[in-house]
């Protein structure tokens, strides 16, 4: 994890963080004797997380250890870590980006609402984790009435929704399949978030060609961008149209999917 002559070093990074940090100022060490002076040490560090001072010396030395996420967020917390500060910690010693609790699921990024509002030629629309529609543009409740229902889920109506069975051309092989070798992966990479394993069995629980697909299959796939697939929408008068979904990230917000949907290459355009 750590080189000692790396000037970017988590090691260095950590000593600097700990060194910005005037004990004195810090509640947890009041009515410690001897009282500590303004450098905060790895012991108190220690104190302030709950671990020994061996293993926050671990940590601090680069030494690759099994740091559990509330132990990384603890000391950030103690090290008084910007949201920046906090996700090169994480990603230098797990791999991975800090939770996002805490953050209200509602309150998404100005650009990102911005654009998802200006984009007026495609239907587009933001979902969470687990796959709850959280803001669509007005083209997207045009084609897709069902996203102005109150709390709508993209797997819930495509899965158990009777109409997505006669607008979701090749329903089966088009879009059960892959959306719950979808479901699969994200389950088994978030075994925790209760939300989405809630939305699995509710499937399963509800509809029998999904238990059998999902019993007969293994396919894996993790997301849908640049998934082809036909269409028959009320909005289009019930003609065919083919479509191609492209599937964006916003980095402010990586919990979070941007979709968009366009023709399909080769297809001269969607009747209005």
């Amino acid at each position: 994890m750590d080189r000692a002559d790396d000037g970017e070093s988590i090691s260095r990074l950590l000593r600097a963080w700990r060194g910005r940090v005037d004990a004195r100022t810090v509640r947890e060490l009041r009515g410690l004797f001897p009282r500590p002076g303004r450098r905060l040490s790895q012991a108190h560090v220690a104190r302030m997380t709950g671990v020994s001072e061996g293993w926050y010396r671990a940590l601090e030395a680069g030494r690759r250890q099994d740091f559990s996420e509330r132990f990384l967020l603890r000391v950030a917390e103690a090290l008084r870590l910007s949201e920046a500060e906090t996700l090169t910690l994480f990603l230098a010693v797990s791999g991975r980006r800090p939770p996002e609790a805490g953050r209200d699921r509602t309150d998404l990024p100005r650009g990102v609402q911005a654009l998802l509002q200006q984009q007026v030629t495609y239907p587009a629309y933001l979902s969470d984790g687990a796959w709850n529609v959280v803001a669509a543009n007005a083209l997207m409740g045009e084609w897709f009435p069902w996203v102005l229902r109150p709390r709508p889920n993209l797997m819930r109506w495509a899965l158990l929704d009777p109409e997505a069975r006669e607008q979701m051309l090749d329903w089966e092989d088009a879009c059960a399949r892959v959306y719950l070798a979808m479901l699969r992966v994200a389950a088994n990479s978030d075994p925790g978030n209760a939300e989405l394993r809630a939305l699995v069995q509710e499937i399963l629980d509800s509809d029998a060609d999904c238990r059998r697909i999902w019993a007969e299959e293994y396919d894996v796939v993790e997301h849908r961008d640049g998934h082809v697939f036909r269409l028959r929408l009320p909005y289009h008068g019930h003609a065919e149209v083919c479509v191609t979904s492209h599937v964006l990230l916003p980095i402010q917000r990586t919990d979070l999917r941007f979709v968009f949907i366009t023709p399909a290459d080769g297809w001269a355009g969607v009747p209005r």
